[in-house]
């Protein structure tokens, strides 16, 4: 018998299905972020202001979300900061939208939000942990004697800075991925903490919480009579800025934000993380545009960042990297991973370009944790775990956080001030080892030779003696510079750590001031030239 429908019938079976694929759509919505910047030209008086500007207004009818601003800082930081640089680059009107999307749902959003009048940038955001820069499997057995980077080539010649008392006094460090075992015997009584208000997500596995733990070793491990001996030991404080929390789940940007808007000039902050490029291969986090706005910020302000290149052996300088080399330089020393001998060859697996700056051990770093299968653990507490096989461009960034650390610390001692992001990550390019095969992952650091230079470029070159006065020393605006006896034209120049000359003028009084408040924080080098002269002076600009 064959059943026939009429209109009614069929407009119900019509309405049923209808119903059924919403509500098949409803249950298979996912949790969706998008970051979005505007035109630091426009003034909105909230985040939900915003919603009323332009193509927004079209998704505040369509579709049910919450909008805030992107970053963890106050209005007053983000113009603090927005001072402090100098290319007048700000965090100004970057925002998050999150909320519950289907995958068609999600696509349409980012087509609409992208045709928003004055728009910077919009893209959607992974919202799920990201693998931290780990080991690649299988782990090498060619391991060489524990913490062989701590000494002379092919390791990092920490051991010159520790005979000359340098270990990271008064320096401050941050680093922001997944976990740390706070209660590890090589950390248990140095001061190394998780920031304030964030709880460790429990879904964070201990391959992940141990990686931080690993890393934290070797930037601070106690220097005590066992176990083994953190580069910075001495560092001020470690403080880490967990990504994946109870209090805001997965969120890399509010961890970012959180640990810049903590620092201050000089400080270092570590960036364990990677993300993905092209074909989903690992690259540095900043690829990601917020976490690249908020590197950016945080450089221009004097913070140093050490960040992964990422574990995907992808070459920056490919032209899919285009759009992120517009950008410019956000300031950050990235570190690439290399061998740990003599040869200082690009590991296979690290990421690699122009962009990356330097590198370090990639393979047979002895630290601390359960970070991978040749972990020891003596008396069989979780407390008392070492290895020898952490690697990847996570061992890397870690020795060059510790690394950094200590050449900021010399550098305090002996001028009383912080080494900007440039001149640190110069100095430490230009006295390191040039690398050996592979794509560019940079020199690899040298310590002994990194302090040799500053001290030259810090010390007094004399001719022969025409003493000069000048004061204030330190200056922030006026520089008075008294030639006492002598009447004739002379010349001046200062000049930067970088060798730059930032002024140059011709003196022709006894007495003379000069303005310097266009200089940054920072050493200089004054320099006051006669017929028969040459004295140089160290000038602090505060």
């Amino acid at each position: 018998m064959i059943r026939t429908f009429n209109k009614t019938s069929i407009v119900f079976v019509f309405a049923l299905l209808l119903a059924t694929l919403t509500s098949w759509a409803q249950t298979n919505k996912e949790f969706a972020r998008f970051y979005f910047k505007l035109s630091s030209e426009l003034e909105f008086s909230s985040p939900k202001a915003v919603l009323e500007y332009s193509e927004l207004l079209n998704l505040n009818e369509n579709y049910l979300f919450e909008i805030n601003n992107a970053y963890s800082f106050t209005k007053t930081q983000i113009e603090e900061l927005s001072k402090q640089s100098k290319t007048g680059f700000t965090l100004k009107n970057t925002f998050i939208i999150e909320g519950f999307f289907t995958e068609t749902e999600k696509s349409s959003f980012l087509d609409i939000l992208k045709k928003t009048d004055n728009l910077l940038y919009a893209y959607s955001a992974k919202t799920t942990p990201i693998t931290p820069p780990h080991d690649i499997a299988p782990t090498t057995n060619d391991l060489e004697a524990n913490q062989g980077y701590i000494e002379s080539n092919p390791g990092l010649d920490i051991r010159y800075a520790w005979n000359n008392g340098i270990s990271g006094s008064n320096i401050r460090i941050r680093a922001v991925e997944y976990g740390v075992n706070l209660e590890h015997e090589e950390l248990d009584h140095q001061n190394v903490s998780i920031t304030a208000g964030a709880t460790i997500n429990p879904g964070a596995s201990t391959a992940y919480t141990e990686h931080g733990t690993s890393v934290s070793g070797i930037v601070i491990g106690d220097k005590g009579t066992y176990g083994i001996s953190g580069l910075a030991y001495n560092a001020l404080e470690y403080i880490l800025y967990p990504e994946w929390t109870v209090e805001y789940n997965y969120n890399r940007v509010t961890a970012t934000s959180n640990a810049i808007a903590n620092s201050t000039a000089g400080d270092i902050v570590i960036f364990e993380m990677q993300t993905g490029g092209q074909n989903g291969e690992y690259v540095p986090a900043e690829f990601s545009q917020a976490i690249w706005d908020l590197t950016k910020a945080a450089t221009d302000a004097g913070i140093i960042i050490v960040a992964a290149a990422g574990n995907g052996n992808e070459n920056l300088d490919d032209s899919f990297y285009d759009a992120y080399n517009a950008r410019g330089d956000s300031g950050a020393i990235i570190v690439g991973a290399g061998s740990s001998n003599i040869g200082h060859h690009k590991m296979s697996f690290s990421t690699y370009g122009s962009r990356v700056d330097l590198h370090s051990w990639g393979q047979n770093v002895h630290t601390i944790g359960e970070s991978c299968f040749g972990t020891t653990v003596y008396g069989n507490d979780f407390n008392q775990t070492y290895n020898s096989c952490f690697g990847g461009t996570s061992s890397a960034t870690a020795t060059m956080g510790g690394f950094t650390a200590i050449l900021q610390s010399y550098y305090l001692e002996q001028t009383g001030n912080y080494m900007s992001p440039a001149i640190m990550r110069s100095l430490m390019v230009n006295t390191g080892i040039p690398q050996g095969s592979g794509g560019n992952i940079g020199p690899f650091p040298n310590m002994q030779a990194a302090m040799l230079a500053l001290d030259n470029t810090l010390s007094v070159n004399t001719k022969s003696q025409s003493p000069f006065v000048m004061y204030p020393n330190p200056s922030n605006s006026v520089l008075n510079i008294n030639l006492n006896n002598y009447n004739n034209a002379a010349s001046l120049e200062i000049r930067n750590l970088l060798g730059q000359q930032v002024l140059t003028t011709n003196l022709t009084k006894s007495k003379n001031s000069l303005s310097v408040n266009n200089l940054s924080k920072g050493l200089y080098l004054v320099t006051v030239k006669t017929k028969n002269t040459t004295t140089t002076k160290k000038l602090i600009i505060n």
